[in-house]
């Protein structure tokens, strides 16, 4: 029996270790990502919806960017290259201001975009817009909320300094008919209430706006995943970066210091959640860069491919 017990103990201390090991590029522990809340429905049903979604803080124009020669219009380009290259049906995008937006379109001619203008003194100087392929989808309804106290009124909520808001899209594929919604959002960078908060006000309005039809939420939350806010969202949703059935490629983290361009990104602060029954078939941060290294915004952005099940 000892020798039998001490084999066990062996093993149980070898599985320990391995858990704890990484891949060859060191940025992803080497746990498994698939999620358990979907693995029922895999055994169910047989027929899914596969999309590529993309979510990505553009950067907006700011003057000091053309000062460090990062300008919009030598990055828009490079920027619309990388998406062109990565293909997505669909891409939550932040910050981009109508300009900014009005150029994607004309770079991107496959995509139109709805959205909604939010920040700066008089809440138009950013937009969450979403960028969608107009041959696949038809728009069915849409909307927008304030992350504040009053989320239906333009507001600014708790100890922020400017509006935050969601737009939502509830899209329709067109071959296959299937519905889904998808929340695209900006949370507060600066001071800790409003991000808390916020994470509540995003899971009320999705519990109170989509009828368990499937979610796919996209954004800069600008919060960790140890979070209070981002702990709220993954106790309904799931975080595509834990769940995605392949391992993770690219670095961990997503964003760098306002207005830097270059090196390794800090802290994951974006995100692409999904409602517990969409399956995510892979997860990546995408490097393209330009320039000697630049990359087109301060934010890397992240695009996962998607299942949706008909059920």
């Amino acid at each position: 029996m000892l020798p039998i017990l001490a084999l066990c103990l062996i093993i149980s201390n070898a599985n320990k270790g391995f858990a704890k090991s990484y891949n060859n590029n060191n940025m992803h522990p080497a746990t498994s990502f698939t999620g358990k809340k979907n693995m029922s429905l895999r055994k169910e049903n047989k027929t899914w919806l596969k999309l590529t979604i993309t979510t990505y803080n553009i950067r907006h124009a700011s003057l000091s960017d053309k000062k460090s020669g990062n300008d919009w219009n030598i990055r828009k380009k490079p920027l619309a290259n990388l998406i062109k290259s990565h293909n997505p049906d669909i891409i939550g995008t932040q910050e981009g201001n109508n300009k900014q937006l009005n150029d994607l379109k004309n770079l991107l001619p496959d995509y139109d975009y709805i959205g909604h203008s939010y920040g700066g003194k008089d809440g138009k100087l950013h937009n969450c817009a979403t960028f969608y392929k107009t041959d696949k989808f038809e728009i069915l309804d849409k909307g927008v909320f304030w992350y504040s106290e009053t989320p239906d009124t333009p507001s600014i909520g708790w100890d922020a300094t400017d509006q935050r808001i969601c737009h939502w899209t509830k899209f329709k594929e067109k071959k296959s008919g299937k519905t889904f919604f998808v929340f695209n959002s900006h949370f507060y960078w600066q001071f800790i209430t409003a991000r808390k908060n916020s994470g509540n006000v995003l899971i009320d309005k999705i519990q109170q706006i989509t009828e368990g039809l499937p979610v796919i939420c996209t954004g800069d939350y600008n919060s960790t995943e140890s979070t209070p806010q981002i702990q709220k969202i993954t106790s309904v949703l799931n975080d595509a970066y834990k769940v995605t059935e392949t391992h993770p490629v690219g670095p961990v983290g997503t964003g760098f210091p306002g207005g830097i361009f270059q090196g390794i990104p800090k802290n994951r602060i974006d995100y692409i959640f999904v409602s517990p029954f969409i399956r995510v078939l892979s997860y990546k941060v995408l490097t393209n860069s330009y320039n000697n290294g630049h990359y087109p915004s301060d934010h890397l952005p992240i695009t996962c491919n998607i299942a949706i099940p008909f059920l």
